[in-house]
C-alpha cells in the first residue's frame, strides 16, 4: 500500500527578522506629527483625534504586513508493497523453521515404549475377601514403602494378606497357622527391639481373618502371647484380635541372656505352617544347634538375624535351610529409631524384676 511521509520544506521566500520599513514610517510619521502638535499649539481634542488615527493607520499596516516564513508539510507517497510482503514471507516462514529445529532435537520415541505390560494375577491372591478390619490404622502404615525392610519392601507381596500368606520383614510365606519368635534379649538394643516390634505389628495385621498366629517371646525364658495372662493355643486374626496384640506389644520388656530352647519348643507344639525366628545373635542355650538336628515335618522356618556377626549369621542360616526356609539380614529401621528417640529405651531386667526375668536371679 501506498507510504506517505511527511518532510518540512521552507517557504521560497525570506524575509529579515526586523520590522519592515512601512511599519517604522508610521512611527517615525506618529512622532513628527505629536511634535507639531505641541510647537502649534493645538487644542487637545485635536491632537487626541490625530493621535488615534494614526494609531488606527499604524495597525491596519502591522496587520496587513506577510507573514514570517513558516515551514510546509509536503507529502511524498511511496510505494512499499513489494517490502511489506517480504516481510510478511519472512514472518509466516519463521514458525516452520522453530518446528524444524524442535522436530530435529526431539528424539524419535516409538509408541511401544508407553505400552504397559499385562498383569498376571495371581488366582490364589482372590481366595478370601478382604474384611474392613483388615486397614491399618494410619499411624501403622509405612506410607509408599520408605522402609527398607519392611513389609513394602517386596512388590510380590503386596496380596499376600488377602490368602494364606504371611510377610515379616520383606520375607513372604504361605501358611495359615503362623509362629512368631523374637528375641527379646537385652542386646536387642540401640532400636533394635523397636524395629522387631513395629515390624511384628505390621505382619500381624497384613494377616487375613481365616489365618492363625502366635507371638513367643524368648530371652531368659519363653514369654508367651498376652503374657502374664498367656493364650495356650493359636488366635484367629480377626480385628479384635489384632487390637489386643498391639497393645500388648508395648508392655513388652528385654531380659538377660537368650535362651530359646523353650520358645522353640512351645512353637513346634502348635504344629504350625510356619515359623519366623528373629535375633540379634547366637542362642546362649545352643537352641540353633538342637533346632537343626530336630525333624519338622510340614513345618517351614524362616530366620532373620538384625545386625548379626558372620558366624550368628551362618547358624540362622543352616538352621533355614534345614527346614525349607530362607535367611535374611535385616537392620534398624527409622521408624525404630524414631520410637527410640520419642520413648527412651525398653525397660530391661538383669535379674527378676516382677513378671519380668522369671528364670533370672532375684
Amino acid at each position: 500500500m501506498p507510504k506517505t511521509s511527511m518532510s518540512p520544506t521552507p517557504h521560497s521566500s525570506t524575509q529579515p527578522e526586523s520590522a519592515p520599513a512601512s511599519q517604522l514610517g508610521v512611527w517615525g510619521a506618529l512622532a513628527s506629527g505629536l511634535k507639531l502638535a505641541s510647537v502649534w499649539n493645538m487644542p487637545a481634542w485635536l491632537v487626541s483625534l490625530l493621535v488615534h488615527l494614526l494609531g488606527v493607520s499604524a495597525l491596519v499596516m502591522v496587520t496587513m504586513a506577510p507573514l514570517r516564513p513558516s515551514q510546509v508539510l509536503n507529502l511524498t507517497a511511496t510505494e512499499e508493497t513489494a517490502a511489506e510482503e517480504l516481510v510478511e514471507m519472512q514472518l509466516d516462514f519463521q514458525p516452520e523453521l522453530e518446528e524444524l529445529e524442535l522436530e530435529a532435537a526431539a528424539p524419535q520415541l516409538k509408541a511401544e515404549a508407553f505400552e504397559t505390560p499385562q498383569l498376571e494375577i495371581d488366582p490364589n491372591l482372590l481366595g478370601d475377601a478382604l474384611a474392613a478390619d483388615q486397614f491399618l490404622p494410619a499411624d501403622q502404615l509405612d506410607f509408599a514403602g520408605l522402609d527398607p525392610n519392611g513389609l513394602m519392601s517386596e512388590i510380590s507381596g503386596m496380596g499376600d494378606g488377602l490368602g494364606s500368606s504371611a510377610k515379616f520383614f520383606g520375607t513372604g510365606a504361605s501358611g495359615k497357622r503362623i509362629c512368631f519368635l523374637v528375641d527379646n534379649s537385652i542386646s536387642m538394643s540401640g532400636g533394635r527391639m523397636e524395629t522387631a516390634l513395629i515390624e511384628l505389628e505390621k505382619a500381624i495385621w497384613k494377616l487375613s481373618p481365616s489365618q492363625e498366629f502366635f507371638i513367643i517371646f524368648y530371652s531368659d525364658t519363653a514369654y508367651p502371647l498376652f503374657y502374664p495372662d498367656s493364650a495356650t493355643k493359636m488366635i484367629d486374626a480377626t480385628g479384635e484380635n489384632k487390637r489386643r496384640v498391639s497393645e500388648w506389644l508395648e508392655t513388652i520388656h528385654v531380659c538377660n541372656f537368650t535362651n530359646g530352647r523353650e520358645a522353640i519348643k512351645l512353637a513346634l507344639e502348635m504344629k504350625p505352617d510356619l515359623i519366623y525366628i528373629l535375633g540379634d545373635g547366637s542362642f546362649t542355650d545352643t537352641a540353633d544347634y538342637a533346632l537343626i538336628e530336630t525333624p519338622t515335618p510340614g513345618t517351614t522356618i524362616h530366620t532373620l538375624g538384625m545386625h548379626v556377626k558372620a558366624s550368628d549369621a551362618r547358624r540362622f542360616s543352616a538352621v533355614a535351610e534345614k527346614h525349607g526356609g530362607s535367611y535374611r539380614d535385616v537392620g534398624i529401621t527409622p521408624q525404630g529409631r524414631a520410637r527410640l528417640m520419642k520413648n527412651g529405651p525398653i525397660p530391661y531386667h538383669k535379674k527378676r524384676e516382677g513378671i519380668w526375668g522369671i528364670k533370672l536371679p532375684g
